[in-house]
């Protein structure tokens, strides 16, 4: 591997006084100086620097030095400015996008940093005192591309061209070197943790796997380290795996993600050499060991961080989701827009709620406005939203046909995003949970008549086991077995609540079953004698 198409090195320039600031003292100060209180001062230092340390010429010890000596506060600056890009949905605003921008300046002229020690270093052949060097400064490249790949999923933007071939470029390199198996250490902290060129470069390929369109931005980290811990029941080999119904093919000479082929189409034009191929046929021993990497109060779409000491746990949603993807299954929302008829839909249950309220339209309040959608496919429909951060994967979302009544509304929740030219249009799946919803009120059973209602959303379902009725509400601490007042209409009746679930972004569902009034004995509590 010669030459990079993505990371392309500057020009670099003899500057004796410049390569005197990327000394080991001379760094150590100007890190301890860094304005960690002001990350907006200290992105803009550190990227500064960064430029300067990739356009100067030095030797490639002293580089990769200076490079693994700025690598925690790369990590601190990034993961800032990474954290500042999902706090709301899409799409996606000016500062987020200026952010998003500088975020690829610091993590591409970081990566340029540890590739342009690959290339010094494998211009001639690579002695055994180098070994482990050359080993580390590829595993760094291989893990500064897959943190590009994972921010480019975050704001749901397709991979920059030319990655994945050096990615691939970068695994073959090592294989020739034999060094593709060659364990550095990888990780901060107390608990140095060492992986290798391979295992840094399967954890990108099953993230890819993962369908990132399905997943929520603040999972795609989450799954990433979960990857890591994993990654040695996955193996890259040379022919197709037996026994394993669904083929993953990694082409190595192209710049292509990795993808699930059914074994019956293995056969390929480009020919074997041009293949690799993933055996993940040893996943399924962790569905055995879900307690270890699962929180057992970790809920998907909950708002809330419930347990902040399992926090690299997945929830056990999360963790299916997975497992079905790596498996070669796609996910997709209900086939529900087969007519290809436009659509109206809002967003979240409050403006459903408000929208199903005939009573509350007939006062004359006014209505949420609804947002044209276009039915992009039979699973798929699109919209362009003016205002930011409305959409997440989860969000729950009703919608109508153009010629229908506004209270005549299905509901679904969001399963997929895409972001097709990166603007403010937005294609979106849906798993559709009712065909007809109405608006309800609630609050506690043993609360005042005139106790303050919560707004809630109710629905029924019909199957072999009979008729059944969920309510979806906003509230996390509800639990099954409490009990509530529900106003439907001008009725009113106490319900209990079972199989709570999490639905969406910070919704729950409940199956709700009317009980009987605690009505008083008729005869009314024992009196005294009247004489005494």
């Amino acid at each position: 591997m010669k030459n990079s198409f993505f990371l392309v090195i500057p020009e670099q320039k003899n500057d004796p006084r410049l390569l005197a600031t990327f000394s080991e003292t001379a760094l150590q100060q100007w890190i301890a100086e860094l304005p960690a209180a002001n990350p907006g001062l200290a992105a803009r230092l550190f990227q500064e620097l960064l430029s300067e340390l990739i356009s100067v010429e030095m030797p490639a010890a002293k580089r990769l030095q200076a490079l693994e000596q700025l690598r925690d506060s790369f990590f601190l600056i990034d993961d800032y400015l990474r954290s500042r890009l999902i706090k709301f949905g899409f799409p996606k605003g000016d500062i987020e996008k200026k952010i998003f921008g500088l975020v690829c300046v610091v993590e591409r002229q970081f990566t340029i940093g540890y590739w342009s020690v690959v290339r010094d270093l494998t211009r001639r052949d690579v002695g055994w005192l180098q070994g482990k060097t050359v080993a580390l400064a590829i595993q760094r490249t291989i893990k500064g591309l897959s943190r590009i790949v994972v921010s480019q999923y975050m704001m749901s933007y397709p991979i920059p061209d030319w990655i994945w071939i050096d990615l691939h470029s970068l695994y073959k390199l090592a294989v020739k070197l034999g060094k593709d198996d060659t364990k550095v250490a990888d990780q901060r902290g107390l608990f140095t943790k060492h992986s290798s060129v391979a295992d840094s470069y399967k954890q990108i390929l099953l993230l890819s796997l993962a369908y990132p369109s399905g997943l929520m931005q603040k999972e795609f980290q989450l799954v990433y380290e979960f990857i890591d811990k994993i990654s040695d029941l996955v193996n890259i080999e040379a022919k197709p795996v037996a026994g394993q119904a669904v083929q993953c093919l990694i082409s190595i000479d192209e710049d292509l993600a990795p993808a699930f082929q059914p074994a019956a189409k293995t056969a390929d034009r480009r020919g074997e050499a041009a293949l690799l191929y993933l055996d993940l046929t040893k996943l399924v021993k962790i569905y055995k060991l879900t307690d270890k990497y699962c929180g057992k109060d970790e809920a998907r779409f909950s708002s809330l961080d419930i347990d902040p000491g399992s926090h690299n746990k997945l929830s056990p949603e999360l963790f299916e989701y997975l497992l079905q993807r790596w498996q070669g299954r796609e996910p997709q929302g209900t086939v529900y827009f087969a007519d290809r008829l436009d659509r109206y839909v809002v967003i979240g249950l409050e403006a459903t709620h408000d929208l199903l309220d005939t009573g509350r339209i007939a006062a004359g309040y006014e209505a949420t406005p609804e947002i044209p959608a276009h039915s992009e496919s039979e699973r798929a429909l699109s919209c362009v939203l003016q205002q930011e951060g409305l959409l997440s994967i989860g969000s729950l979302v009703s919608f109508r046909k153009t010629d229908s009544l506004p209270h005549l509304r299905a509901l679904g929740v969001v399963c997929k995003i895409l972001l097709p030219k990166q603007d403010s249009k937005v294609v979106f799946e849906l798993v559709v949970i009712a065909h007809q919803a109405f608006p309800v009120a609630y609050h506690a059973l043993d609360a005042e008549p005139d106790a303050e209602r919560k707004k809630a959303l109710i629905y029924g379902t019909k199957d072999q086991e009979g008729e059944k009725s969920f309510i979806i509400m906003d509230s996390f601490m509800l639990k099954d077995g409490d009990l509530l007042r529900m106003y439907m209409g001008s009725e009113n009746f106490p319900i209990i609540l079972n199989g709570r679930k999490n639905i969406g972004l910070g919704y729950w569902q409940f199956e709700c079953r009317q009980i009987l009034e605690n009505i008083p004995s008729a005869h009314g509590k024992k009196k005294g004698y009247d004489f005494i």
